[in-house]
């Protein structure tokens, strides 16, 4: 995957981020739940954009020490 597709993709996650804590933080009504599960969403998004800088690391040639 190349540099131009990785900062796409971030800047996605990175907004659907945005949308998902603004759904978090809304009040619900009594007696109803969300349809999507915005806390996974975070989550999810939140793994997904450290292994998007991750990747744009290892394109750089910086090497990150393992296990």
């Amino acid at each position: 995957m190349e540099q131009g597709l990785t900062y796409l993709l971030m800047t996605f996650i990175i907004l659907l981020s945005a949308v998902a804590l603004y759904k978090v933080r809304q009040p619900r009504e009594l007696g109803k739940s969300w349809h999507i599960p915005w806390n996974g969403v975070l989550f999810l998004n939140l793994l997904i954009l450290l292994l998007l800088i991750r990747h744009l690391l290892a394109l750089s040639g910086i090497d990150l020490p393992s296990r």
